[in-house]
């Protein structure tokens, strides 16, 4: 018995690069999904005093290096100040972030750390499933 098989390499390789590229741009998204649902929830922790503090939080995404995409998410990169004392959040941020002993009144430490490890071990697959999938199962129905 002899089989031959004739590849279209062209044609494969195209779909090839449609699929990466449908892949890519929903792992962006999914990205971008998991940093605002982040963001959202530390907002919900993040000590109130001033306001200034919250509203230094950010967060970026750039092209990973190797593969995929690299998010950065934290509080006072621009240069935001506090405006009672006139220092600047980056100064006190990672001070009120990881003192376990204080007491605010509003919000609490870990703002930023408790979300992105809930986010992590209970959400991430269902956020990577929701926007990733459909551009999969799109490239099996063409």
């Amino acid at each position: 018995m002899r089989v031959t098989m004739d590849v279209n390499y062209t044609k494969f390789h195209k779909k090839c690069e449609a699929a990466i590229s449908k892949v890519a741009q929903s792992t962006i998204k999914a990205t971008k999904a998991a940093c605002r649902e982040i963001m959202s929830e530390s907002l919900k922790q993040v000590p109130y005093d001033t306001g200034a503090l919250a509203s230094s939080a950010y967060y970026e995404i750039t092209r990973a290096p190797d593969y995929g995409f690299e998010a950065i998410l934290g509080y006072g990169r621009y240069g935001e100040v506090n405006p009672k004392t006139g220092v600047p959040v980056m100064d006190y941020a990672v001070v009120v972030h990881e003192d376990l002993e204080a007491i605010h009144p509003v919000g609490k430490a870990k703002f930023l750390e408790d979300p992105i490890r809930d986010f992590t071990s209970r959400k991430f697959p269902r956020t990577v499933i929701k926007h990733v999938g459909p551009a999969l199962e799109s490239e099996n129905n063409e």
